[in-house]
């Protein structure tokens, strides 16, 4: 079975909020930082500008506070792989314990148009490499709903 993706992320002084917590909204932009990190492990591109993707949905739950001063490990895997878009589900873990898990979709865009485009064969078999166990590569499949119109 193939592992997931991890990235150690520091949590900056910055970050925390008036409770001594690490902001909600910067929980966000750290695991942006871990999805940034995995991106860049995509065979055959230098930069993520050259497959270029956007977020149409993110969901995330909160199980404990994220603090300051302590590393998050960020484990991502792939649900999901649609005509265009992919799920992207991730866990972070602060001292072994869950403190936020979620999923996020992703959009191809065309770096030329900004317009929904197809996954090509080898971003689809990189991204099978991350999903935990074999599943759906079925667009009809269960999806998180967007208001967007990148489906």
């Amino acid at each position: 079975m193939p592992e997931p993706y991890r990235a150690r992320i520091s949590p900056r002084w910055s970050d925390q909020d008036l409770n001594g917590h690490v902001n909600h909204a910067a929980v966000v932009t750290l695991l942006e930082e871990a999805r940034i990190q995995w991106r860049a492990t995509t065979p055959g591109t230098r930069t993520a500008t050259a497959a270029p993707t956007v977020v149409a949905a993110l969901e995330l739950n909160y199980r404990r506070p994220v603090i300051h001063g302590q590393e998050l490990t960020v484990e991502l895997t792939v649900s999901r792989i649609g005509t265009s878009s992919y799920t992207l589900e991730c866990a972070a873990t602060q001292s072994g314990e869950v403190a936020v898990h979620g999923r996020t979709v992703l959009v191809a865009v065309s770096p030329e148009t900004g317009a929904a485009r197809p996954l090509a064969a080898a971003e689809r078999s990189w991204l099978a490499e991350f999903q935990p166990s074999p599943c759906r590569t079925d667009p009809s499949g269960p999806q998180i709903s967007h208001p967007t119109s990148w489906s």
